[in-house]
C-alpha cells in the first residue's frame, strides 16, 4: 500500500473569473510542498547499475548540432523523477520580504541554481528518460549511467510573476529552438531551453531523445500566452508544442484550475477535466499524463474517472522512487527540488546534487 503524503500548500488567492457561464473565481497556486511519509511502502527493486551575485539573464545560444548515438541498456530497477517550477531570473525581485517573495523562496529554485544542479546530475550519472518508458518499465540507459524523469509544473507563466524576475513565455527564437521571453529579448535561462543546452553538450544526459514533461493548467492560458481567443497567440502555441514535441518534450495535464483532486467533488474533477481538454484539444493533441497538483491523490473513483478520460499515467510527489499500477493507472512519485528541499533534504538530495555548491547566494537564509 502507498503512503499517504501530508502537504502544506502555500496559496495566494487570485480573483480571476476563469467560467464562462458562473463567474468562478480560480485560486492562483505556486504548488510546492513538503512530504512527510508515513505507514509502510513496498521495497524498492534491486538495481542494476567565492560566491557572487547571480549572473544577468543570459543571451540565447544556438543548440548544439546532433551527437552519434550511445548505447544503451535495459535498466531494472527503480526510477527517479524529479520537479521544478519555471525558473527565477532575477532573485532581487523574487525574493522580497512580502508573501510572495517567500514562496518563491520556497517552491522555486533559480536560474544559477538550476545550471548547478544539471552539472551535478550529470556528473552523479543521471540521465533524463522517457516517462512512458518509465511507465511502462522498458526504460534504457547508456552503460553505467541511472534513469531520472524531469518536470517542470505550471508552465503557464501566471500573471503573478509579472515584475517578479521571471520569465513570461515560452517562444521560438528565428532559428526555432525553445527559449524563455524575458523583458524584450529571449533568454536561455528556464528549464527548457537549459536542458535541451546540457544534453547537446552531453549526449548520454539523454536516452531515446528523452527531455522532459511541461504540466499546464488552463486558467490562464497555455506557456504564457494568455489570451487563447487570438488566433496569432494560438497559432505560436501550436508551433511551440510542436517544436517541444520534436525535440523530446512531453505534455502532461496540471488540471484546469490546479484543483486539489483529494478534496474537490467527482462532478468537480470531471467538470475541470472537460475543460483542460477543450482548451488544449487543437493546441497540444491527447496526452495520457497527468501531474497532481500539490501532489494530492484522488481517491479510487477520482482516480478511475481521470484514467477514462485518457490520463493512465498519473504523478504525484513523495521523497522515494515508486512506480505502482492501481486500477489501469500507472501511477509514479516525483520529488520536489525547490528552496524547502534545500533546506531540509540535503543528504537526500546528495545523490543528484550538492546543494551547498549550487544555492544560489542571493537566495533567502535557508530555514
Amino acid at each position: 500500500m502507498r503512503r499517504r503524503l501530508q502537504v502544506t500548500v502555500l496559496t495566494v488567492v487570485a480573483l480571476a473569473a476563469v467560467g464562462a457561464t458562473g463567474g468562478v473565481l480560480a485560486k492562483l497556486h505556486y504548488g510546492g510542498v513538503r512530504v512527510v511519509a508515513a505507514g509502510p511502502r513496498p521495497q524498492p527493486l534491486p538495481t542494476s547499475a567565492s560566491p557572487e551575485a547571480t549572473p544577468a539573464p543570459q543571451p540565447t545560444r544556438a543548440i548544439h548540432p546532433p551527437a552519434p548515438a550511445v548505447r544503451l541498456v535495459h535498466w531494472r530497477g527503480p526510477v527517479e523523477g524529479i520537479f521544478f517550477h519555471p525558473l527565477i531570473l532575477a532573485p532581487k525581485l523574487a525574493f522580497r520580504g512580502d508573501q510572495l517573495g517567500r514562496g518563491f523562496a520556497d517552491y522555486f529554485v533559480t536560474a544559477r541554481e538550476f545550471r548547478g544542479i544539471l552539472d551535478g546530475l550529470w556528473r552523479n550519472g543521471w540521465t533524463l528518460v522517457d516517462a512512458h518508458r518509465a511507465a511502462a518499465g522498458t526504460v534504457r540507459v547508456p552503460v553505467g549511467r541511472k534513469p531520472l524523469v524531469l518536470s517542470e509544473d505550471d508552465v503557464n507563466y501566471y500573471a503573478y510573476f509579472n515584475g517578479r524576475g521571471l520569465s513570461s513565455r515560452l517562444a521560438l527564437d528565428p532559428s526555432g529552438n525553445v527559449k524563455a521571453e524575458y523583458g524584450a529579448g529571449l533568454t536561455d535561462d528556464d528549464v527548457v531551453p537549459l536542458v535541451d543546452e546540457e544534453v547537446a553538450r552531453h549526449p548520454e544526459f539523454s536516452a531515446d531523445g528523452a527531455k522532459g514533461v511541461l504540466a499546464v493548467t488552463g486558467y490562464e492560458g497555455l506557456f504564457g500566452e494568455h489570451d487563447l481567443t487570438d488566433p496569432a497567440a494560438r497559432a505560436r502555441v501550436q508551433a511551440l508544442v510542436a517544436q517541444l514535441h520534436a525535440t523530446g518534450w512531453l505534455i502532461a495535464s496540471h488540471t484546469y484550475g490546479h484543483i486539489d483532486l483529494s478534496k474537490d467533488s467527482l462532478a468537480a474533477i470531471a467538470r475541470d477535466t472537460s475543460r483542460w481538454q477543450a482548451l488544449t484539444r487543437d493546441l497540444i493533441g491527447p496526452t495520457d499524463l497527468l501531474i497532481y497538483p500539490f501532489g494530492a491523490r484522488p481517491g479510487a473513483a477520482g482516480r478511475a474517472l481521470l484514467r477514462d478520460a485518457g490520463f493512465t499515467i498519473q504523478f504525484d510527489i513523495d521523497v522515494t522512487a515508486d512506480r505502482t499500477i492501481v486500477d489501469g493507472v500507472v501511477m509514479m512519485s516525483r520529488r520536489h527540488i525547490d528552496g524547502y528541499a534545500f533546506a531540509g533534504q540535503v543528504r537526500a538530495l546528495a545523490q543528484f546534487f550538492d546543494v551547498a555548491t549550487v544555492v544560489d547566494p542571493a537566495r533567502p537564509r535557508l530555514s
